[in-house]
């Protein structure tokens, strides 16, 4: 029997995916994740602490992303309304632009003015991840970790794009090729930015004030806690920026790449941005002046009101995420599927890739559709309700994605804000939407898309 088992469309699957760790275990998978992908070097000592620190590391994640008022308030404390009414400055010059902008080529087709509204040209994909990027970072590391680190964007996408999935796919990183050279470095940098902000919150912990330049008053209490267990078994401040690698990534290699598609699908289907706007306006409240801004937003009321939005968000996740879930077998399991009985050993490994169920026609009718009204049903009061079905954007069982709650509301947040304050239309005036890279999580486009983006008129 193969040491990996794939599992397609079994029958009871979510139930087996919630078996407890003494079945099926995911930390085997995230060891060799750390010590494969995120630099981790591979020695007894590192297993050792990866033993006895992880399942103690994982609960202040949880509060912060998993919970939904937490999650929620961390959303609102990112600002995404003010942030958004500078989505675009309309500024020529870097020293004045938004981080954000300065990866997407921004070019000013028509000056900003009182009374005459600006255009730009941006390539849509690099400014909307950036932009996400800028508002999910600072909730857990705080504001100066952006500011203090200015390659960090270009940094953390190098990797991503670049070194990631050549890593994932069993490329050995010595390689002598400039793209994994590359790569190493831009992680190396960002290992270092992670070590140093572990450095100042070690320091306070021990009764000292951090360095002089350095601000961690708004550093999560997530890094406080995990600095607490790493101290406590003895990992280095090196290990534990290893260790937080996985943690960045995670908040936004998949998360901003998907606000990128949402809003390009949401743009370029006719219509829909005018429904989107109209069911969210009582949620997202703007002001009269001029230019318009947002007065208001209602986090809470995006995710539990707006059928419409969610549906359009989990369509986008439909098409374009290759989520899969990956358990190592602690002991031998027998599994039903219709008339057959399969035997899985100990010591073997499943995986089960989500989106194959996602486009499965007998699933969802006219799988290569964008459908954005697919995932609305009414509810026992006959409300409309978005509900996720059959899709599993986060994975499944227990250890399903942890910051799934964030992201959720993240995406809301930052769709709205945009759509309520911003037109976008495609360079040429038809949109036509790029292909898509396969990867190991939501799909990159072969090229970006070139917009131009003017203030709403309506």
């Amino acid at each position: 029997m193969s040491e990996h088992q794939i599992l397609v469309d079994l029958p009871g699957l979510d139930r087996l995916m919630a078996q407890p760790a003494h079945t099926l275990n995911l930390e085997p998978v995230q060891y060799s994740l750390l010590t494969r992908v995120f630099g981790g070097v591979d020695t007894p000592e590192l297993k050792e602490k990866m033993v006895k620190s992880i399942k103690e590391l994982g609960p202040p994640i949880e509060r912060l992303f998993l919970n939904e008022a937490a999650a929620t308030a961390a959303v609102e404390r990112a600002g995404i309304g003010e942030h958004a009414a500078s989505f675009v400055t309309f500024c020529t010059d870097p020293g004045r632009m938004k981080r954000w902008e300065l990866s997407s080529n921004v070019q000013v087709v028509k000056p900003d003015s009182p009374g005459s509204s600006g255009m730009v040209e941006a390539d849509l994909q690099s400014l909307v991840r950036d932009f996400g990027f800028c508002m999910a970072v600072p909730q857990l590391y705080g504001k100066d970790f952006l500011e203090r680190n200015p390659e960090l964007l270009n940094d953390f996408w190098k990797f991503d794009n670049d070194l990631f999935p050549l890593l994932m796919i069993g490329m050995p990183s010595w390689a002598p090729l400039n793209i994994i050279r590359e790569g190493r470095a831009s992680r190396s940098r960002l290992m270092a930015a992670l070590e140093t902000v572990y450095r100042q919150v070690d320091k306070v912990q021990q009764g000292e004030p951090a360095d002089p330049e350095y601000d961690v008053s708004d550093v999560s209490f997530v890094l406080f806690e995990k600095n607490k267990i790493f101290a406590r078994d003895g990992w280095s401040l090196a290990e534990r920026a290893v260790a937080d690698m996985p943690i960045l990534w995670g908040q936004n290699a998949n998360t901003q790449p998907l606000l990128f598609w949402f809003l390009t699908y949401a743009y370029s289907t006719p219509g829909l941005i005018s429904r989107i706007r109209k069911e969210i306006a009582p949620f997202v409240k703007l002001s009269d002046t001029n230019p318009r801004c947002i007065s208001s937003l209602d986090i809470h009321a995006l995710a539990k009101t707006c059928p419409l939005l969610k549906s359009t968000v989990f369509e986008t996740y439909r098409l374009t995420d290759e989520a899969a879930s990956i358990r190592y077998l602690e002991r031998p399991i027998t599994i039903k599927d219709g008339s057959l009985t399969h035997s899985l050993k100990q010591g073997t490994w499943i995986s089960v890739p989500h989106s194959v169920t996602s486009h499965d026609a007998s699933v969802f009718a006219e799988p290569e559709k964008f459908i954005p009204e697919r995932f609305l049903e009414t509810d026992s009061e006959g409300r409309p309700v978005a509900r996720y079905g059959r899709l599993r954007p986060w994975g499944a069982g227990a250890a399903m994605c942890k910051g799934r709650t964030f992201a959720e509301r993240e995406i809301l947040a930052v769709g709205a804000a945009i759509i309520s304050l911003w037109d976008i239309e495609q360079v040429g005036g038809t949109w036509r939407l790029p292909d898509m890279i396969p990867g190991t999580g939501v799909k990159k486009p072969v090229k970006d898309i070139r917009v131009r983006i003017t203030r709403r008129c309506t």
